[in-house]
């Protein structure tokens, strides 16, 4: 919530969320709430992109080619917004990174319209060295980031409590904590068809 409203997303405008985990999903589910459309959303992942598909129908899908650059991938993405048919400005006009992925980052930028906005939401490596300076200077493209969730949780809970959000379908495996090694195992393997996995405690604890 707190990306959405620092790239100032608003009704009936474009975007793009890059990265279909966790964080890239409640970014979708925001995204929609807050009226963008139409929305991509990206990943690698085809099981994370059927996900994504089945949480936000309205979403429109795009599995990231590993054969093709970072430009390539973004022009790919483009073309579902038919930005071809009204100009550059059909293209998205905020993108929120949710992957903090180098190669992520620079689709982001080659994918949003001149003047628009690429929110990085996602933690990334400490150095990225390959951003397009002059591609994001001349197109005067606005790289943002946050800092966490600040200033989010009351309106964050208000959306859960009044059901604008529903996130409960994220967990996608539950597991008891004598088995959170398993769980850490889950949480690894993308290709399980894994999203949240939650460990419970389901003792009370004795003082």
């Amino acid at each position: 919530m707190h990306g959405i409203n620092t790239a100032g997303l608003s009704l009936g405008r474009g975007a793009v969320v890059c990265g279909a985990g966790p964080i890239g999903l409640i970014a979708l589910a925001a995204a929609r709430a807050s009226g963008a459309h139409p929305i991509v959303i990206t990943d690698l992942e085809p099981k994370r992109l059927e996900f994504a598909k089945k949480f936000v129908p309205s979403a429109i899908t795009y599995q990231v080619q590993r054969n093709l650059s970072a430009e390539e991938n973004s022009k790919e993405i483009r073309r579902l917004f038919n930005f071809e048919h009204v100009g550059e400005y059909g293209a998205p006009e905020v993108v929120l990174e949710c992957t903090g992925v180098e190669s992520s980052v620079i689709t982001a930028c080659f994918t949003a319209r001149r003047g628009g906005t690429v929110m990085v939401i996602g933690v990334g490596r400490e150095i990225m060295n390959n951003l397009p300076f002059m591609h994001l200077s001349l197109a005067e493209i606005d790289l943002k980031f946050i800092n966490r969730y600040r200033d989010t949780w009351p309106a964050g809970l208000q959306c859960l409590g009044g059901r604008i959000l529903d996130l409960k379908p994220l967990v996608s495996h539950t597991y008891p904590l004598e088995k959170a090694l398993d769980a850490l195992h889950t949480c690894g393997d993308l290709s399980n068809g894994s999203i949240k996995v939650q460990i419970l405690d389901e003792e009370e604890d004795v003082f």
